[in-house]
Protein backbone atom coordinates (compact mmCIF):
# COMPACT_ATOMS: atom_id res chain seq x y z
CA UNK A 1 0.00 0.00 0.00
CA UNK A 2 2.42 2.60 1.18
CA UNK A 3 4.51 1.60 -2.36
CA UNK A 4 1.52 2.05 -4.06
CA UNK A 5 1.40 5.84 -2.41
CA UNK A 6 4.81 6.97 -2.69
CA UNK A 7 4.30 6.04 -6.71
CA UNK A 8 0.97 7.82 -7.35
CA UNK A 9 3.23 11.06 -5.13
CA UNK A 10 6.14 10.71 -7.40
CA UNK A 11 4.15 11.09 -10.50
CA UNK A 12 1.95 13.88 -8.99
CA UNK A 13 4.86 15.48 -7.55
CA UNK A 14 6.11 15.98 -11.21
CA UNK A 15 2.83 17.17 -12.89
CA UNK A 16 2.33 19.55 -10.15
CA UNK A 17 5.32 21.00 -10.82
CA UNK A 18 5.34 21.20 -14.30
CA UNK A 19 2.10 23.20 -13.01
CA UNK A 20 4.53 25.00 -10.72
CA UNK A 21 6.62 26.12 -13.56
CA UNK A 22 3.54 27.90 -15.56
CA UNK A 23 2.81 29.54 -12.10
CA UNK A 24 6.24 31.12 -11.37
CA UNK A 25 6.84 31.82 -15.49
CA UNK A 26 3.42 33.89 -14.78
CA UNK A 27 5.54 35.49 -11.44
CA UNK A 28 8.03 37.06 -13.34
CA UNK A 29 6.83 38.16 -16.06
CA UNK A 30 7.31 41.58 -15.12
CA UNK A 31 10.91 41.29 -15.84
CA UNK A 32 10.29 40.48 -19.30
CA UNK A 33 12.94 38.48 -19.98
CA UNK A 34 15.81 40.60 -18.45
CA UNK A 35 18.71 39.90 -16.00
CA UNK A 36 18.72 41.46 -12.50
CA UNK A 37 22.32 43.65 -12.77
CA UNK A 38 22.72 43.59 -16.45
CA UNK A 39 24.37 46.68 -17.98
CA UNK A 40 22.98 49.79 -18.75
CA UNK A 41 23.99 49.00 -22.44
CA UNK A 42 22.56 45.57 -22.72
CA UNK A 43 19.81 45.92 -21.71
CA UNK A 44 18.91 49.48 -23.60
CA UNK A 45 20.12 46.65 -26.48
CA UNK A 46 17.64 44.51 -25.51
CA UNK A 47 14.68 47.22 -25.44
CA UNK A 48 15.03 48.14 -28.95
CA UNK A 49 11.33 46.43 -29.70
CA UNK A 50 9.65 49.16 -26.90
CA UNK A 51 9.58 53.19 -27.47
CA UNK A 52 12.53 54.44 -25.87
CA UNK A 53 11.20 57.96 -24.06
CA UNK A 54 13.27 59.51 -22.04
CA UNK A 55 17.21 58.52 -20.86
CA UNK A 56 18.05 60.61 -17.12
CA UNK A 57 20.06 59.94 -14.33
CA UNK A 58 19.22 60.73 -10.70
CA UNK A 59 21.53 61.71 -7.57
CA UNK A 60 20.48 60.08 -4.35
CA UNK A 61 22.90 58.42 -1.99
CA UNK A 62 23.95 56.85 -5.18
CA UNK A 63 23.84 57.93 -9.26
CA UNK A 64 21.26 56.23 -10.53
CA UNK A 65 20.45 55.95 -14.27
CA UNK A 66 16.74 55.84 -15.70
CA UNK A 67 15.27 54.26 -19.15
CA UNK A 68 11.70 55.44 -19.80
CA UNK A 69 9.46 53.17 -22.47
CA UNK A 70 6.10 53.65 -23.54
CA UNK A 71 3.58 50.89 -23.83
CA UNK A 72 5.15 47.62 -21.83
CA UNK A 73 2.34 45.43 -20.78
CA UNK A 74 1.95 44.14 -17.01
CA UNK A 75 -0.55 41.75 -16.69
CA UNK A 76 -2.09 42.41 -19.39
CA UNK A 77 -2.61 46.36 -19.23
CA UNK A 78 -0.05 48.96 -21.12
CA UNK A 79 1.92 50.82 -19.02
CA UNK A 80 4.66 52.90 -18.71
CA UNK A 81 8.03 51.50 -17.53
CA UNK A 82 10.93 53.35 -15.73
CA UNK A 83 14.05 51.11 -15.44
CA UNK A 84 16.59 51.61 -13.10
CA UNK A 85 20.47 51.08 -12.58
CA UNK A 86 23.34 52.16 -10.42
CA UNK A 87 26.59 50.99 -11.02
CA UNK A 88 26.28 47.44 -10.65
CA UNK A 89 23.28 47.19 -13.30
CA UNK A 90 19.98 46.90 -13.56
CA UNK A 91 18.12 46.84 -9.84
CA UNK A 92 14.54 47.92 -10.29
CA UNK A 93 11.20 48.19 -12.43
CA UNK A 94 9.10 50.10 -12.03
CA UNK A 95 5.46 50.18 -14.07
CA UNK A 96 3.26 53.52 -14.31
CA UNK A 97 -0.35 53.42 -14.50
CA UNK A 98 -1.08 57.02 -15.70
CA UNK A 99 -3.74 56.02 -17.68
CA UNK A 100 -5.61 54.26 -14.91
CA UNK A 101 -6.43 51.38 -16.58
CA UNK A 102 -6.99 49.59 -13.39
CA UNK A 103 -7.78 51.78 -9.73
CA UNK A 104 -4.91 50.81 -7.18
CA UNK A 105 -7.42 48.00 -5.50
CA UNK A 106 -7.35 46.08 -8.76
CA UNK A 107 -3.32 45.73 -9.43
CA UNK A 108 -3.74 44.90 -5.74
CA UNK A 109 -5.57 42.01 -6.25
CA UNK A 110 -3.88 41.05 -9.28
CA UNK A 111 -0.67 40.78 -7.29
CA UNK A 112 -2.05 38.86 -4.07
CA UNK A 113 -3.24 37.02 -6.70
CA UNK A 114 0.09 35.77 -7.94
CA UNK A 115 2.10 36.31 -4.67
CA UNK A 116 -0.07 35.99 -1.67
CA UNK A 117 -0.91 38.40 0.66
CA UNK A 118 1.22 41.46 1.10
CA UNK A 119 4.20 41.80 3.52
CA UNK A 120 3.31 45.24 4.83
CA UNK A 121 0.59 47.35 3.83
CA UNK A 122 -0.49 51.39 4.72
CA UNK A 123 -2.56 53.51 3.21
CA UNK A 124 -2.15 53.86 -0.63
CA UNK A 125 1.19 51.47 -0.72
CA UNK A 126 1.56 47.61 -0.10
CA UNK A 127 5.17 45.94 0.29
CA UNK A 128 5.71 42.16 -0.50
CA UNK A 129 9.00 41.07 1.04
CA UNK A 130 9.46 37.24 0.40
CA UNK A 131 11.52 36.57 -2.53
CA UNK A 132 8.69 37.48 -4.77
CA UNK A 133 10.39 36.96 -8.03
CA UNK A 134 13.43 34.75 -6.65
CA UNK A 135 15.70 35.53 -3.92
CA UNK A 136 16.73 39.28 -2.16
CA UNK A 137 13.84 40.19 -4.59
CA UNK A 138 10.57 42.65 -3.19
CA UNK A 139 7.66 44.24 -4.86
CA UNK A 140 6.15 47.42 -4.01
CA UNK A 141 2.63 49.01 -5.06
CA UNK A 142 1.76 52.86 -4.83
CA UNK A 143 -1.26 54.86 -5.84
CA UNK A 144 0.18 57.72 -6.57
CA UNK A 145 -1.51 61.43 -7.91
CA UNK A 146 -0.34 60.53 -11.33
CA UNK A 147 -1.72 56.90 -11.06
CA UNK A 148 -0.73 53.60 -9.99
CA UNK A 149 2.74 52.62 -10.16
CA UNK A 150 3.69 48.90 -9.01
CA UNK A 151 7.61 48.57 -8.39
CA UNK A 152 10.13 44.73 -8.78
CA UNK A 153 13.36 45.44 -7.31
CA UNK A 154 16.63 43.70 -6.24
CA UNK A 155 17.20 44.02 -2.76
CA UNK A 156 20.51 42.69 -2.27
CA UNK A 157 23.10 41.60 -4.47
CA UNK A 158 22.59 38.33 -6.08
CA UNK A 159 18.69 37.63 -6.96
CA UNK A 160 18.30 33.98 -8.17
CA UNK A 161 22.08 33.93 -7.04
CA UNK A 162 22.94 35.24 -10.29
CA UNK A 163 25.32 38.36 -9.61
CA UNK A 164 28.96 38.25 -8.77
CA UNK A 165 30.79 41.10 -7.15
CA UNK A 166 33.13 42.68 -4.23
CA UNK A 167 31.98 44.72 -1.50
CA UNK A 168 28.54 45.85 -0.57
CA UNK A 169 26.22 46.66 -3.06
CA UNK A 170 23.68 49.49 -2.01
CA UNK A 171 19.80 49.19 -3.36
CA UNK A 172 18.13 52.49 -3.77
CA UNK A 173 14.57 52.76 -2.77
CA UNK A 174 12.22 52.67 -6.00
CA UNK A 175 11.52 56.02 -7.54
CA UNK A 176 8.29 57.59 -6.72
CA UNK A 177 7.17 60.95 -9.33
CA UNK A 178 4.52 62.07 -7.19
CA UNK A 179 3.24 61.88 -4.04
CA UNK A 180 1.47 59.17 -2.30
CA UNK A 181 -2.57 59.22 -2.16
CA UNK A 182 -4.48 57.31 0.38
CA UNK A 183 -6.67 54.53 -0.67
CA UNK A 184 -9.87 53.28 1.60
CA UNK A 185 -9.08 49.43 2.92
CA UNK A 186 -11.50 47.69 4.73
CA UNK A 187 -10.14 48.04 8.32
CA UNK A 188 -8.20 44.80 9.71
CA UNK A 189 -7.46 44.22 13.01
CA UNK A 190 -4.96 42.49 14.98
CA UNK A 191 -5.27 39.32 18.06
CA UNK A 192 -3.44 41.22 20.84
CA UNK A 193 -2.26 37.62 21.90
CA UNK A 194 -0.52 36.65 18.99
CA UNK A 195 -0.25 39.50 16.56
CA UNK A 196 -2.32 37.39 13.73
CA UNK A 197 -4.24 39.77 11.13
CA UNK A 198 -8.17 38.93 11.80
CA UNK A 199 -11.04 39.84 9.99
CA UNK A 200 -13.89 40.56 12.25
CA UNK A 201 -17.33 38.56 11.25
CA UNK A 202 -20.65 39.95 12.21
CA UNK A 203 -21.74 39.21 15.70
CA UNK A 204 -23.73 36.25 15.84
CA UNK A 205 -26.82 34.68 17.64
CA UNK A 206 -29.23 30.97 17.51
CA UNK A 207 -31.81 30.42 15.46
CA UNK A 208 -35.04 28.65 16.66
CA UNK A 209 -34.15 25.66 14.03
CA UNK A 210 -32.73 22.68 15.95
CA UNK A 211 -31.51 19.33 15.07
CA UNK A 212 -31.23 16.08 17.54
CA UNK A 213 -27.80 14.51 18.21
CA UNK A 214 -26.54 11.93 20.84
CA UNK A 215 -25.53 15.24 22.95
CA UNK A 216 -29.10 16.51 22.76
CA UNK A 217 -30.64 19.13 20.64
CA UNK A 218 -28.59 21.75 18.81
CA UNK A 219 -29.41 25.05 17.33
CA UNK A 220 -27.89 26.72 13.89
CA UNK A 221 -25.65 29.45 14.64
CA UNK A 222 -26.88 32.23 12.73
CA UNK A 223 -25.32 35.91 11.78
CA UNK A 224 -27.25 39.03 12.39
CA UNK A 225 -28.51 38.75 8.65
CA UNK A 226 -29.67 35.70 9.21
CA UNK A 227 -27.31 33.73 7.32
CA UNK A 228 -26.73 30.68 8.29
CA UNK A 229 -22.94 30.19 9.36
CA UNK A 230 -20.95 27.39 7.91
CA UNK A 231 -17.12 26.44 8.65
CA UNK A 232 -14.53 26.10 5.48
CA UNK A 233 -16.44 22.65 4.82
CA UNK A 234 -19.32 24.29 3.87
CA UNK A 235 -21.49 22.22 7.53
CA UNK A 236 -23.33 25.07 9.66
CA UNK A 237 -22.04 25.75 12.53
CA UNK A 238 -24.67 24.06 15.92
CA UNK A 239 -24.32 24.84 19.51
CA UNK A 240 -26.80 23.29 22.45
CA UNK A 241 -29.87 24.39 22.67
CA UNK A 242 -31.00 27.47 24.73
CA UNK A 243 -27.11 28.96 24.38
CA UNK A 244 -26.86 31.85 22.17
CA UNK A 245 -23.65 32.84 21.27
CA UNK A 246 -23.65 37.35 22.02
CA UNK A 247 -20.04 38.10 21.58
CA UNK A 248 -18.49 38.72 18.17
CA UNK A 249 -16.45 36.00 16.23
CA UNK A 250 -13.31 36.58 15.00
CA UNK A 251 -11.66 34.33 11.99
CA UNK A 252 -8.65 32.71 12.79
CA UNK A 253 -7.77 31.17 9.37
CA UNK A 254 -4.31 33.13 9.35
CA UNK A 255 -2.98 30.63 12.07
CA UNK A 256 -5.30 27.63 10.71
CA UNK A 257 -6.05 26.58 14.63
CA UNK A 258 -8.54 23.32 13.91
CA UNK A 259 -9.89 24.66 17.80
CA UNK A 260 -10.03 28.15 18.25
CA UNK A 261 -12.28 29.32 15.55
CA UNK A 262 -14.99 30.36 17.53
CA UNK A 263 -14.72 30.91 21.59
CA UNK A 264 -17.67 33.05 22.87
CA UNK A 265 -19.26 33.67 26.23
CA UNK A 266 -23.16 32.84 25.89
CA UNK A 267 -26.04 33.17 27.90
CA UNK A 268 -29.66 31.15 28.34
CA UNK A 269 -31.97 31.99 25.78
CA UNK A 270 -34.95 33.60 27.43
CA UNK A 271 -38.14 32.26 26.14
CA UNK A 272 -41.43 33.63 26.73
CA UNK A 273 -42.17 30.71 29.33
CA UNK A 274 -38.97 30.03 30.93
CA UNK A 275 -37.39 31.10 33.77
CA UNK A 276 -33.89 30.25 33.62
CA UNK A 277 -31.22 32.30 35.03
CA UNK A 278 -28.36 33.35 32.62
CA UNK A 279 -25.99 30.90 32.11
CA UNK A 280 -22.02 33.10 32.40
CA UNK A 281 -20.49 29.54 31.37
CA UNK A 282 -18.56 30.44 28.17
CA UNK A 283 -19.12 27.77 25.68
CA UNK A 284 -16.30 27.06 22.67
CA UNK A 285 -17.67 26.24 19.60
CA UNK A 286 -15.30 23.63 17.94
CA UNK A 287 -15.29 24.14 14.17
CA UNK A 288 -13.49 21.18 12.34
CA UNK A 289 -11.20 21.90 9.64
CA UNK A 290 -9.95 18.22 9.18
CA UNK A 291 -11.61 18.26 5.83
CA UNK A 292 -10.97 21.30 4.95
CA UNK A 293 -8.59 20.49 1.54
CA UNK A 294 -12.37 18.56 0.03
CA UNK A 295 -13.26 21.65 -1.18
CA UNK A 296 -16.66 21.54 -1.87
CA UNK A 297 -17.26 18.41 -0.87
CA UNK A 298 -14.28 16.84 -3.10
CA UNK A 299 -14.63 12.87 -1.82
CA UNK A 300 -11.96 10.40 -2.56
CA UNK A 301 -12.50 8.04 -5.34
CA UNK A 302 -15.25 10.54 -6.54
CA UNK A 303 -15.21 10.33 -10.51
CA UNK A 304 -13.92 12.69 -12.69
CA UNK A 305 -17.44 13.94 -13.74
CA UNK A 306 -18.79 14.27 -10.29
CA UNK A 307 -15.62 15.81 -8.81
CA UNK A 308 -15.38 18.21 -12.05
CA UNK A 309 -18.69 19.67 -11.09
CA UNK A 310 -17.53 20.45 -7.48
CA UNK A 311 -14.79 22.70 -8.73
CA UNK A 312 -17.13 24.30 -11.83
CA UNK A 313 -17.34 28.01 -9.70
CA UNK A 314 -13.42 27.89 -10.29
CA UNK A 315 -11.49 29.00 -13.29
CA UNK A 316 -10.01 25.50 -14.65
CA UNK A 317 -6.70 26.02 -16.38
CA UNK A 318 -6.07 22.32 -17.88
CA UNK A 319 -7.25 18.87 -17.98
CA UNK A 320 -5.21 15.69 -19.70
CA UNK A 321 -4.44 12.45 -19.03
CA UNK A 322 -0.53 11.33 -18.29
CA UNK A 323 0.22 7.40 -19.22
CA UNK A 324 3.65 6.46 -18.02
CA UNK A 325 4.85 2.52 -18.96
CA UNK A 326 4.36 0.52 -15.98
CA UNK A 327 2.16 3.37 -14.05
CA UNK A 328 -0.75 3.76 -13.36
CA UNK A 329 -2.88 6.09 -16.03
CA UNK A 330 -3.55 9.52 -14.63
CA UNK A 331 -6.00 11.84 -15.37
CA UNK A 332 -4.93 15.48 -14.05
CA UNK A 333 -7.39 19.00 -13.21
CA UNK A 334 -5.64 22.26 -12.73
CA UNK A 335 -7.25 25.22 -11.32
CA UNK A 336 -6.04 28.82 -9.93
CA UNK A 337 -6.95 31.17 -7.41
CA UNK A 338 -8.44 28.63 -5.01
CA UNK A 339 -8.69 29.46 -1.76
CA UNK A 340 -7.27 26.93 0.95
CA UNK A 341 -6.96 27.44 4.76
CA UNK A 342 -6.37 32.08 4.05
CA UNK A 343 -4.30 31.24 1.11
CA UNK A 344 -4.97 32.08 -2.79
CA UNK A 345 -3.43 28.84 -4.66
CA UNK A 346 -3.26 26.43 -7.58
CA UNK A 347 -4.99 23.35 -7.12
CA UNK A 348 -4.54 20.34 -8.95
CA UNK A 349 -6.87 16.95 -8.79
CA UNK A 350 -5.58 13.45 -10.02
CA UNK A 351 -7.41 10.88 -10.31
CA UNK A 352 -6.80 6.90 -11.52
CA UNK A 353 -9.41 4.38 -12.82
CA UNK A 354 -9.94 4.25 -8.60
CA UNK A 355 -11.73 8.05 -9.20
CA UNK A 356 -9.86 10.90 -7.09
CA UNK A 357 -6.71 9.84 -5.33
CA UNK A 358 -4.59 13.17 -5.12
CA UNK A 359 -5.84 16.77 -4.29
CA UNK A 360 -2.70 19.27 -4.09
CA UNK A 361 -2.69 22.85 -3.16
CA UNK A 362 0.15 25.08 -4.67
CA UNK A 363 1.19 28.50 -2.55
CA UNK A 364 3.48 30.41 -4.37
CA UNK A 365 5.22 31.99 -1.80
CA UNK A 366 8.91 30.35 -1.23
CA UNK A 367 8.51 31.78 2.63
CA UNK A 368 5.28 30.01 3.36
CA UNK A 369 6.60 26.59 4.21
CA UNK A 370 6.71 26.75 7.66
CA UNK A 371 3.19 28.55 7.71
CA UNK A 372 2.19 24.84 6.00
CA UNK A 373 4.21 23.05 8.38
CA UNK A 374 2.49 24.64 11.65
CA UNK A 375 -0.97 25.06 10.17
CA UNK A 376 -1.71 21.48 9.04
CA UNK A 377 0.23 20.59 12.81
CA UNK A 378 -2.57 22.38 14.57
CA UNK A 379 -5.19 20.52 12.16
CA UNK A 380 -3.62 16.87 12.29
CA UNK A 381 -1.22 16.82 15.44
CA UNK A 382 2.69 16.24 14.84
CA UNK A 383 3.86 14.71 11.56
CA UNK A 384 5.16 11.72 11.22
CA UNK A 385 8.34 13.06 9.20
CA UNK A 386 9.77 16.24 9.08
CA UNK A 387 13.08 17.23 6.88
CA UNK A 388 13.89 20.89 5.90
CA UNK A 389 12.48 20.18 2.21
CA UNK A 390 9.03 18.25 3.46
CA UNK A 391 6.95 17.16 6.16
CA UNK A 392 4.96 14.10 5.73
CA UNK A 393 1.79 12.97 7.68
CA UNK A 394 1.61 9.01 7.11
CA UNK A 395 -0.52 7.48 9.55
CA UNK A 396 -3.52 7.59 7.42
CA UNK A 397 -4.47 11.14 9.10
CA UNK A 398 -7.96 12.06 6.73
CA UNK A 399 -8.81 7.97 6.43
CA UNK A 400 -7.75 4.99 5.66
CA UNK A 401 -4.24 4.41 3.38
CA UNK A 402 -4.08 8.42 3.15
CA UNK A 403 -0.93 10.65 3.53
CA UNK A 404 -0.19 14.06 3.50
CA UNK A 405 2.48 16.06 2.49
CA UNK A 406 3.90 19.34 2.52
CA UNK A 407 7.10 20.15 -0.06
CA UNK A 408 9.33 22.81 0.15
CA UNK A 409 9.73 23.96 -3.93
CA UNK A 410 12.41 26.46 -5.48
CA UNK A 411 9.04 28.41 -6.49
CA UNK A 412 6.46 27.71 -3.76
CA UNK A 413 4.81 25.19 -1.32
CA UNK A 414 3.18 22.22 -2.45
CA UNK A 415 0.74 20.58 0.40
CA UNK A 416 -0.86 16.98 -1.02
CA UNK A 417 -3.17 15.04 0.27
CA UNK A 418 -3.23 11.17 -1.32
CA UNK A 419 -5.67 8.34 -1.27
CA UNK A 420 -4.25 4.86 -1.86
CA UNK A 421 -4.12 4.08 -5.28
CA UNK A 422 -3.12 0.53 -5.08
CA UNK A 423 -5.02 -1.33 -7.26
CA UNK A 424 -5.28 1.72 -10.21
CA UNK A 425 -5.29 0.05 -13.74
CA UNK A 426 -1.72 0.63 -15.21
CA UNK A 427 -1.20 2.43 -18.64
Amino acid sequence: MRKGILLTTATVCAVVLTSCAKTSEDAVKPLIGLEWFSSYDDVKSNMDRYKLLEERESETQVRQQMQDYADVVLFDYDCDLTLCFTDNGLIGFNYHDIDRNQNYKDWYSALETRYGLPTEEGSGMASWYSNPLGKDTAIYLFNLEEGVQVSFYATADSPDKSYDREGDVYIPAPEIRTPVVPVDNTPVSTDENNGNATTTIPDISATTATTSTAEGRKVIVTDASGSIVTDMAGDPVYIDEGMAVVTERVSTASTGKQTAATTATTTAVNNENSTSEPNTEKQEVIIDRTNDFLLNGLQFYGSSDSERRKMSSYTQLYEYRTEEPGQPWELIMEYENVPYQGKNCDAVLCFTSLGLVGINYFDSNTGDYNFWVQTLTDIYSSPDETQYDYTAWSSSPVGSGTIIYVFALEDGVQISFFADDTGSELA
